[in-house]
């Protein structure tokens, strides 16, 4: 198991689906800055999130600061076209901070 911190702003308001197991899920994007080094530039890495859907699932709006625990999993998806390899992090822990971030 790899066990993932990260901390960053919602790309987007979360989304509501059903898993294979029929359990209600909520999927969300983290977008972390990491600056490079030596540069004054940034840009940043978003992560997949995905977890149970929870009473705090209707405070997950764009812009919102977000801290999660998770475990790191990979999966493949496979088209006629493409092979795309997409690394999720399943929440253990969600943190919500009050607010919105204001652009």
């Amino acid at each position: 198991m790899q066990t993932i911190i990260i901390s960053g702003h919602l790309a987007a308001d979360c989304e509501t689906f059903q898993s294979k197991g029929d359990l209600e899920m909520v999927r969300f994007s983290v977008a972390v800055n990491s600056p490079k080094i030596g540069s004054e530039d940034s840009k940043p890495t978003y992560y997949t999130c995905r977890m149970k859907k929870n009473g705090s699932s209707e405070l997950l709006k764009k812009g919102r600061h977000v801290s999660v625990t998770g475990e790191l999993r990979a999966s493949l998806n496979i088209t006629e076209a493409k092979t795309h390899l997409n690394l999720d992090v399943w929440v253990y822990s969600l943190d919500i901070s009050p607010g919105v971030k204001e652009n």
